[in-house]
């Protein structure tokens, strides 16, 4: 994450200011902190010890950042702040959690962890201050995500809360589905979201399929082309696939399988992608495309819709297989449901989007279904991880839309990730100097560039903060915040780059 700041007063020209962030003693930069939010599992327990009933975890939401204090070849330490929790239960309680912390990992023997937090929990009825420590010093989760429950420490024999914190280095997770929906957030018919739209797990539409495939040159505009998966190239150009043949009057004849840009190029033809692996027999059109990955060196990282034979690895190729254009096969459908135990552990169930961490974790969603030995159900839209837990069920992902009822589980294409791992490259720089505007009235508009995937504009009151988003998260570079000349005696803008 890196930033540019400049600054404007009523009245008077806008003035570049750049900002960096504070030293410590030893003249070291303070790294930024890194946003966390609570995944699958994390819950709240508000349990009384000693009456005759039972107490039922309540399913808890949230987001939190993490600050580093200190590192070393041995173990790290970390300053939690900003942790804001939200738990509501059947009956219609709400419990609503704040505080603060610190968190350690590490150790001379075996990888070990520490949870110390400072809350103030909220019901509605009362507010209880407490602190909270962990249960258990074991790590059940590979670094950077974390697993860890705690327990207050000066509960009472009548009530004493429990917390199950599963959370991971992320700040929205973008995605599409497999089938249409209408969203209860909005009215009819802005309220439709179609399989081809890209959406934000904040609950809002990043991209309409008709903004993806705008420039394709293809006349007339079908409504829906349908979005498969997507990567993000440095600079913000989306790199995807749609779900039909279709022809272009600028590129051509476009398969299902080509992997295509919002910027109305062809990034690789399917037969491109396969070509190493020498498919016998040989597929004119390729083999149709389920994940789609693009890594910063241009390496294409992707599944197939069709079974073949790769004559160039003597081997059969699935659906579920997590291949390169280097012609490798980077995992294996077996390799990442290992931990899952399916059922029926030959059969193959597709790679329908896929997410890899810095760390080496695979986040994905399979095409089909599948059930585990012990006994647990995982739907074509959940967001799994190949560490053997689920990320999101598909409800909860798209919970923020409210969709209509029934809409349980409505499939899931296209992944990426925001995160603030790892670092992105230098900082943006500004195209032009911002201009006043009067589209709308009042405005000021802002344009520029950098290597980032996605960019957020910011805005303060002053040089110190604090900064909040003056747009959402996106990857267009330029924006036009409106009203701030009016609204604002000055303001000071930050932006950030991931």
């Amino acid at each position: 994450m890196r930033v540019i700041t400049f600054r404007f007063a009523a009245g008077a020209a806008l003035v570049l200011t750049n900002i960096a962030f504070p030293p410590t003693a030893k003249g070291q930069p303070v790294s930024p902190p890194c946003s966390y939010t609570l995944v699958d599992s994390s819950a709240l327990l508000d349990d009384c010890p000693i009456c005759d009933r039972l107490s039922i975890p309540v399913p808890m939401s949230g987001a939190f950042q993490l600050l580093s204090l200190v590192q070393n070849p041995v173990s790290s330490s970390y300053a939690l702040e900003n942790l804001s929790f939200r738990a509501v239960a059947p009956g219609g309680r709400t419990y609503a959690v704040t505080g603060r912390g610190t968190y350690e990992i590490g150790g001379e023997v075996a990888n070990l962890q520490h949870l110390s937090l400072s809350l103030a929990i909220d019901d509605g009825v009362e507010v209880v201050a407490g602190g909270f420590t962990n249960d258990s010093s074991l790590v059940s989760w590979a670094w950077p995500m974390m697993r860890i429950s705690v327990t207050q420490t000066n509960g009472t024999a009548a009530r004493v809360f429990h917390l199950t914190i599963n959370a991971a280095p992320f700040r929205e997770i973008w995605f599409s589905t497999a089938q249409s929906f209408a969203a209860g957030l909005w009215n009819s018919p802005t309220n439709a979201v179609s399989a081809g739209d890209l959406l934000s797990s904040a609950g809002r539409v990043v991209k309409r399929n008709q903004s993806l495939c705008g420039r394709l040159g293809i006349m007339p505009m079908i409504p829906d082309l349908g979005l498969k998966d997507l990567g993000i190239l440095p600079g913000g150009e989306i790199a995807f696939s749609i779900a039909q043949d279709v022809f272009s009057e600028t590129l051509g004849e476009l398969h299902s399988g080509d992997v295509l840009t919002d910027r109305g190029r062809i990034l690789r033809r399917n037969s491109d992608l396969l070509s190493l692996f020498a498919p016998a027999p040989v597929l004119p059109d390729g083999a149709g495309l389920g994940a789609l990955k693009v890594a910063d060196d241009g390496t294409i990282y992707f599944s197939v819709q069709t079974n073949f034979y790769s004559a160039a690895l003597g081997r059969s190729i699935q659906t579920g297989d997590l291949l390169s254009d280097s012609g490798a096969v980077v995992r294996t459908e077996g390799d990442l449901l290992a931990r899952f135990n399916p059922t029926k552990p030959a059969a193959d169930y597709g790679l329908a989007a896929v997410f890899r961490w810095p760390s080496g974790e695979v986040w994905f969603s399979t095409t089909r279904g599948f059930t585990g030995l012990d006994g647990n159900s995982y739907a074509a839209g959940d967001l799994l991880s190949d560490q053997g837990y689920v990320v999101y069920r598909n409800a909860d992902l798209l919970s923020p839309f409210r969709p209509a009822a029934g809409s349980t589980d409505l499939g899931l294409d296209a992944l990426y990730v925001i995160t603030d791992i790892p670092g992105t490259g230098l900082a943006p720089s500004l195209l032009a100097a911002p201009q006043a505007t009067n589209e709308p009235p009042a405005s000021l508009a802002l344009r520029w560039a950098g290597a980032g995937h996605v960019f957020q504009l910011e805005r303060a009151s002053n040089p110190a903060g604090p900064y909040f988003p003056a747009s959402p998260i996106d990857t267009d570079a330029q924006f036009v915040d409106a009203g701030v000349l009016t609204n604002q005696v000055q303001a000071f803008y930050q932006v950030h780059q991931w």
